[in-house]
Order: structure tokens, then sequence, then C-alpha cells
């Protein structure tokens, strides 16, 4: 064990002796260089804030792409000046179950005729005019309503009617953009490292954002869609990543609140740009001009120091430690005690990491198939091994239905037939209250468990009673609707906020990126289909996607009920599992338990949990192994 007589700097910039302070963590050397000194608190604003730019990427769908009333284009009567209305009464069909001109079919009438002919006499002679068919057909061109949007990128590829589905893809693949890059990223990041991925991607994201402007075709734009959200992902994760690992534990639960403060700033911003600018040009235009941000890191950005020291590159470390002590005002031990203690922390690491298995005991090409095996077993290992498979299917059906939900209700103001502009805005402001008001809380003095089932449950109350005003369709229902809407809103929120931090919890630590990854795949994929269920499912029932988001709610908070509480548990920095604990015997959180007999029972199922993974990664199979209690 390395120790050192460390000096603390006082408040008056003297210095006082200490106590033998042991380094035998990273938690240790954050201490010695300050855990919420000046450097600290510039390197955390400095990573939160990109998380501004990120909604007007995910969540600008709705006024890039807003769909005005439009109905068919008739050329000829266009050409003979015809109004809006003439053109209306006499060619498109009305509807009588929407109280409205039918957007995609017109009647197949001789124009040329009827252009010739002139309004009057045509609407006097209507049962006379020659049709080419007794039915109306689909048009192939569309006019729009230009009053409230210039220019759109519907109205620009007439993304409508059968053309619809590529207007849902517009979002739909800014989803899978996410996933991919969360997929790719998450595992370049462990071996490049944080900061050389954050460089790439932010100066990559500034040239494919201001590029989007410059689409010439729809196609061309849901590629460049897909590569800015994909670039955002390896800007998002590191620089979270980052931010946490220069966070000492006992402020974590609020740095992961305080991370998302600007993500709900940037979403408040996306209508209130919108509202002013109204060609979708200019629009992604102003929306990539954040993207300059990423410029500074370039200049402030250090690597992360505890990924140094997991690399054995210590000199890198020390520099970087060295750094952030001057900034909080804090002196560093000796070079020869600090080079030590990185030394054995990364030690530490090494001995942590899960077995590289059983290697030249045959030929190459037994042991290329054994490793191309054990990579597939190790991909689905969350589900082969007993002791995780059930709660690995709940936390994946979790994530889907938290993200679905999320983005489905954020993106269904045109079902609810409601302001644009005034419900993304509300969507964005109650994201705040939202993590500081209602997740904080829940999580501290309810627990993660009981505290999903609760936020769910309310979720599907909010939407099945949004489902119910739709079926009524009763007048005045509007803001009944978007303040369900939104309190819905609000639990989802939270919810999707604490099963990330419940995930990480559930899984030991050679598992957890792993499980955390994988489980956020799902979550992608649930956001991918939020747009489709609400375009195509919401053009056959307007109520059909309030009726699904209500369901998945409901089912995920019953299936909560199977899975295990942590809020009284450590995250281990191997398989085991104790008891979170401070002085005077007291448990953070609010908790109660503690007793030996429990923490030795915690131990146990740990071990066999690591026993059971380690069976599996052997090859064997362990039938006495059983699932939680």
């Amino acid at each position: 064990m390395v120790q050192k007589r460390t000096k603390w700097t006082d408040g008056d910039g003297g210095q006082e002796e200490g106590r033998h302070h042991p380094l035998t963590t990273f938690e240790d050397l954050l201490e010695v260089v300050g855990e919420n000194g000046r450097w600290n608190v510039l390197m955390f604003l400095m990573c939160a804030l990109v998380g501004f730019g990120s909604p007007l990427r995910e969540m600008s769908y709705q006024f890039l792409g807003a769909t005005p009333d439009h109905w068919c284009l008739v050329p000829q009567l266009v050409t003979a000046n015809w109004t809006q209305h003439q053109v209306l009464s006499l060619a498109i069909p009305y509807s009588n179950a929407t109280g409205d001109y039918e957007s995609c079919r017109m009647y197949d009438y001789d124009y040329d005729q009827v252009a010739a002919m002139g309004y009057e006499a045509a609407m006097a002679n209507r049962s006379s005019l020659t049709t080419f068919s007794d039915s109306p057909i689909e048009c192939e061109a569309r006019d729009f309503n230009r009053t409230q949007y210039q220019s759109t990128v519907v109205t620009e590829w007439d993304l409508v009617c059968d053309r619809l589905p590529l207007y849902s893809t517009t979002q739909g693949v800014a989803m899978a953009g996410e996933m991919v890059g969360a997929a790719v990223f998450g595992n370049i990041i462990g071996i490049w490292g944080r900061r050389p991925v954050i460089l790439l991607t932010s100066i990559f994201a500034i040239v494919f954002n201001f590029l989007l402007v410059a689409s010439s075709s729809a196609e061309m734009y849901i590629s460049l869609k897909f590569v800015t959200t994909f670039l955002n992902a390896g800007q998002y994760l590191p620089l979270f990543i980052f931010a946490m690992e220069i966070c000492a534990v006992r402020y974590r639960a609020a740095a992961g609140a305080l991370f998302t403060i600007p993500w709900s700033l940037g979403y408040m911003a996306v209508p209130v740009i919108a509202y002013f600018i109204r060609e979708w040009r200019w629009l992604q235009f102003a929306y990539a001009i954040p993207t300059l941000y990423g410029l500074i890191y370039i200049v402030w950005l250090p690597e992360s120091p505890r990924w140094l020291i997991t690399q054995a590159r210590f000199k890198e470390a020390r520099k970087v430690l060295t750094w952030a002590a001057r900034v909080n005002k804090k002196t560093l031990p000796h070079d020869s005690v600090v080079l030590a203690a990185m030394a054995s922390i990364h030690k530490q690491s090494t001995l942590e990491e899960a077995p590289a298995g059983r290697a030249g005991t045959g030929p190459w090409w037994v042991e290329a198939w054994a490793g191309v095996v054990g990579s597939l077993k190790h991909l689905v290992i969350l589900l082969i091994t007993p002791q995780f498979r059930v709660r690995t299917l709940i936390v994946f059906f979790c994530w889907f239905s938290s993200f679905i939900v999320y983005y489905g209700v954020a993106f269904n103001a045109i079902n609810l037939g409601t302001n644009p502009y005034l419900y993304v805005f509300l969507g964005g402001l109650l994201e705040i209250p939202s993590y500081l008001l209602l997740l904080w809380p829940v999580m501290v003095f309810i627990g993660r468990k009981k505290s999903m089932m609760m936020l769910f449950l309310v979720v599907g109350i909010c939407i099945f009673s949004v489902m119910t005003l739709q079926l009524l369709n009763s007048e005045g229902s509007e803001g009944a609707m978007v303040g369900l809407s939104q309190a819905g809103k609000m639990a989802v929120t939270a919810v999707a906020q604490l099963i990330c931090a419940y995930t990480a919890e559930l899984y030991p630590t050679r598992l957890r990126a792993l499980a955390v990854a994988e489980a956020a795949i799902f979550g992608m994929f649930g956001s991918l289909c939020a747009p489709y269920v609400n375009d195509l499912m919401g053009l056959a029932a307007v109520w059909s996607p309030s009726a699904l988001f209500g369901t998945l709610a409901v089912v995920s908070g019953l299936l909560a009920i199977f899975l295990p509480e942590t809020r009284h548990a450590d995250l281990p920095e191997t398989s085991h599992i104790t008891s979170r604990r401070v002085a005077g015997g007291r448990e953070e959180e609010g908790g109660g338990g503690g007793q030996e007999d429990q923490e030795r029972e915690v131990r146990e199922s740990a071990r066999r949990e690591a026993s059971a993974v380690e069976n599996i990664n052997n090859g064997t199979d362990n039938p006495a192994f059983v699932s939680d209690p």
C-alpha cells in the first residue's frame, strides 16, 4: 500500500499537515488534487454543454420536416389562375370523416376542358364534365399551404402520401445513427481513449452538420442525417464518461442529473429558433452553429487521467493531475509516490479484467475458432448466464419501452392537434423538474425498483387518459390532452434516466459496460420506431400511438417487480457487491439494513454470479446456479 503524508491547502492559502492518506484507488488521487475544485467544475461544464446541441439534431424533425396542409396539384387550373378555394371546391374530394378536403386524391376530370370553361361554368355544369375515371385517383404532385412554413424538407421533396414513410425515415435514421454510434464508439473509446474520439467527432460534426444545409435530395438528406447523429453519439458518450470519471463518488448522483440540464435547454431552443426561422435550410444552418463549440476541446480538453492510468501512461496522467491540482490550489505528493500509486491502481485494473481464455492448446485454426466462439459467447453472456437471463430480458424490454414512449410522446404533437412550438417547448421545460424534483428524490428515498414501477405506471395512466380523450373527441379537450401528455412526458423522462443508472447497478463491473451498451441498443431501437408509430399508426387511427405507448409503460412497470433492489449496494470494482456505508453506521441514501449477515449473503451471491460467468467463459455449465431470491 502506498501512503503519503498529504498537505491540504487551508482557507488562508497556507498548508497544514494531514494524516497519512493511502493512495490505493483513483478516488484517492482525485481527493488529493481536489474533488470539487475549479478544475473539476470547469471540466464538467465544458463536457456537459455539448448536450445543448444534441436535441437540435435529434428533436428538430417536427420543424425541419413540418407537414403543412396539402392537396393535389392541378397544373392546368393553377395556370388558369384559379384560387385555392376554387381548386378545392371542384377538384378535391371532401371527407366527411375528417371534416376536411382529402390530401392525396383528386377527381379525374379533363382539366384542360375545365380550365377552358372557367370556374363558374364548370361548377354549374359539373355533372356533364368529361371524366377519365368514375372514382377519385391518386395524384402525383401536391400543392402546400405555405402560410406557416415557407419551406420544409417535406415541401421540398414531397414527402407525403405514398412518400410518407420516407418522411418518417428522416427521423428514424437519426435514431439509427445514434444507435450505431453508441455501439461503435462505445468500443473505440476504450481503445483510443476519450480525447481522440471527441476531437475526431467534433471536427467532422461541424463539417457534416453544415453540409446538411446543401442537401439536394431526400436521399442525400437522410444519409447526412445518419452521419450527423452517428457523430453526435461519438461526442456525447465519451464526454459523459469523462465527466463521470473526474467526479468524486459522492457527487455522481448530482452530476448525472446536472449533466442533462444543457440537453433540456437545447430542447427548449429547438422550437424557439424554428418559430423565427421558417425556411428549412436557414433553420438547419442555425441548428448547426452550436457544433462550432466543439473546437474548444482541441485546446482545453485533456485525456481522462483515469483511462491513462489503466493504459499505464503514467507520465501523461501525472501531467493532467498536476494541472488539476494547480488550478484547484492543491499540492500533489512527490512524483515517485504518485507514480507508485498509479502503478498500483493499474495493477488492480488488470487483475480485474476477465481472463483471456485458454491459449496455445492447439493448432492456429482451433484457437481462431475458439476466439470467435468466445466473442459470440461474450455478446450473449447476459442471456446464457442463468443468474442474469430473466433480469436482462426485463432490462432490455424496459429500455425499449422507455425510449419509444419518450420519443413517441415528444413527437406526438400532430396527433394531439396542438401547437407544436408550445408543445415541444413545454416538453423541454418540464425535463428540468423531472430530473431535479422527481428523479433525484425518488431514487434517494424510495429506491430504484419501486421508483421505476411507480413512474412507469404513472406514464401508463397519463397516456391512457390521453387516448380516452382522443376517442371521445370532445370539444375543448386539447388543453387536457396536452397537460396529461406532458405529465406522462415528465414521468417517462425520469424513468429513462433512472433505468440508465439502475442498469449499471444490476451487473458486476466485468459485465456492466456490456449490459449498458446492449440495453442502450434496445433503447435506441425504440426511439427509431417512435416516428413510424406516430406517423403511420397515427394516420390509421389517431388514438393508436397512445394505446401502444400506454400498454408498453404498464407492462414495463409490472415487469420491474422481478428486478432486485440496488439502493443500498455499492458499485463494485469486482464482482462483489457490498452495502454502502458512511461514518457512524448510517447508510447513504436514507437506507436501513447493513448487518453483517446481509453483507455476507450479498457477497456470496456476487461470488456465485462471477462463478457462473466464469463457467460459461470456460465452456462449462453449472446446473446448481439459481436465480436471485
